[in-house]
């Protein structure tokens, strides 16, 4: 099998994994938002959102890091080192990172009162195993057999999701108060079977233990600030609306705004699993900047740009259908006597465009890591979160959700155009714009075909409709994809031929 097929499997079992986690994560967020009111949704919310800035600070980009060093070296002995290493440095940063933000969430004036800082300790707690695991994953990584860590992914879910549908129908089926704590527990022992069927898999590839090289720390951390410093920004400005709607107390508004970043975060995921199955070839092949480099990452940001164009024009018009589908009638949009009163369908839409953004722009981020320009990276998601703070700090307290939203997608923008411009200037020929044109005119033609039945549909199935019209707005866009030959011949072949001459020069 060529390394590109090998590429598309890892991956391809990556999005499968998310797919049925994701089938699995609207289920909950169903439940929980019939479950809970607004207010206490916005809760739920923020705790999700200000534990995840912590978060970061544990990842620190270290799992990027640690896929790039192996693809430096093949020996067994070695990716052990590097894994056992980073292993310690990841749960040290993690324990520590976390803590500090729960002792901060502790004594917030904003946060007194409400399930919020409890919560965030229960959610920090799952996050060192989910950080943990995720560690150990990064040896399935580098040998492309992801399968197995989205295998572990997916029995973890079910436990997570198991208990909180038993708590909100069985155990506290009328007391959300009581049940709260209840639908963060889940997260803990998903988190722990996580860990547990993530080393059983990556032990079978090479042994793991925690290992303390504090000369190697040092070589590691050296290489992950400036990556890491900016992926802690990148998740500020991601985060940024949540949290600054919490501190103004705007709980409802939060409510409103979580939904759809429940259904964004899902699939944010998807371009950071493509990439990093790329990451190991694109580094190898930047030893030596050519056109074929170029070509690596033309072929990433097409199949990035395939992914994220249809995602958001299907979702602009499904939008009110995937809102009730995933979430109580309080959360759409209402039309009365005075106007309306927009709901969460309305940061859909809006949120989809950032979307778009940030699936093109990952593909450069990579690129950027992969060169070893991580500080360019730094003082870029410098300029996106000063901007998304301005922003928000703006619009927040006086369009609420709708603020948060606007602010997003600028600040997506902002990052793309300015990752665009620093890698044109090293690598060229990655702007494949005839690709793109055919993507968009595809993606357009889904859109008006869905619009135009949407109506019937909704009315006569309500929300049940998404089965057909997503089926349809699929068929339609992949037609016009095949009918326009949007993939060049260059590109099939590097995906059909069993040992491509042009990836084997790469490598």
């Amino acid at each position: 099998m060529s390394q590109a097929r090998k590429i598309l499997s890892n991956t391809a079992w990556q999005v499968i994994g998310k797919v049925v986690t994701a089938v699995l994560g609207i289920v909950s967020v169903k439940f929980i938002t019939n479950y809970l009111t607004k207010s206490t949704y916005g809760e739920y919310t923020t705790i999700y959102d200000y534990t995840a800035m912590f978060a970061i600070i544990a990842d620190f980009g270290l799992f990027t890091i640690a896929v790039r060093e192996m693809a430096h070296s093949n020996e067994k002995s070695a990716i052990q080192k590097i894994v056992g290493n980073v292993l310690s440095m990841r749960t040290g940063l993690a324990i520590f990172a976390l803590g500090i933000g729960a002792l901060i969430a502790a004594v917030m004036p904003a946060y007194r009162g409400s399930h919020i800082p409890f919560g965030i300790l229960l959610v920090s707690i799952a996050t060192v195993f989910t950080l943990i695991a995720g560690t150990m994953s990064s040896v399935l990584q580098f040998h492309l057999r992801m399968k197995w860590a989205s295998i572990s992914i997916l029995i973890s879910k079910i436990f997570t999701v198991g208990y909180i549908l038993a708590t909100i129908l069985y155990l506290y089926p009328n007391d959300p108060v009581a049940g709260f704590p209840h639908l963060l527990l889940g997260w803990i022992g998903g988190g722990l079977i996580n860990v547990v069927t993530t080393y059983a898999a990556s032990t079978k590839l090479i042994p793991i233990s925690f290992q303390f090289d504090f000369k190697f720390w040092k070589e590691v951390l050296v290489k992950a600030l400036p990556y890491g410093t900016a992926l802690v920004l990148g998740t500020i400005y991601f985060r940024m609306g949540t949290v600054m709607l919490s501190l103004f107390e705007m709980k409802e508004q939060i409510g409103y705004y979580g939904v759809p970043m429940r259904f964004l975060e899902i699939l944010q995921i998807l371009p950071h699993y493509f990439m990093n199955s790329v990451l190991p070839l694109l580094t190898i092949s930047l030893d030596s900047i050519n056109e074929k480099t170029g070509r690596i990452v033309r072929y990433s940001i097409d199949a990035l740009a395939a992914m994220a164009i249809p995602i958001m024009v299907g979702g602009y018009v499904l939008a009110w259908p995937i809102t009730a589908a995933v979430s109580s009638p309080d959360f759409l949009t209402e039309r009365t006597a005075t106007g309306f009163i927009w709901g969460s369908d309305l940061a859909l839409k809006i949120l989809l465009v950032a979307m778009t953004f940030t699936y093109i722009h990952v593909a450069l981020s990579y690129t950027l890591v992969a060169m070893g320009r991580q500080v360019e990276l730094l003082w870029i998601n410098g300029i996106t979160v000063i901007v998304n703070v301005g922003l928000n700090l703006f619009l927040a307290p006086r369009y609420g959700f709708i603020g948060a939203s606007i602010s997003a997608a600028a600040s997506e923008l902002t990052m793309l155009a300015c990752l665009f411009i620093r890698t044109k200037k090293r690598i060229r020929g990655i702007w494949d714009l005839p690709f793109l044109a055919k993507t968009a005119f595809s993606a357009l033609v889904m859109g008006i075909v869905l619009n135009s039945i949407t109506d019937y549909f909704n009315k006569l199935l309500f929300t049940k409709s998404l089965f057909i019209l997503m089926p349809i707005g699929g068929i339609v866009f992949v037609a016009c994809m095949l009918l326009t030959k949007a993939v060049s011949k260059d590109m099939w072949s590097l995906l059909r031929k069993t040992e491509p001459s042009e990836v084997r020069e790469e490598v």
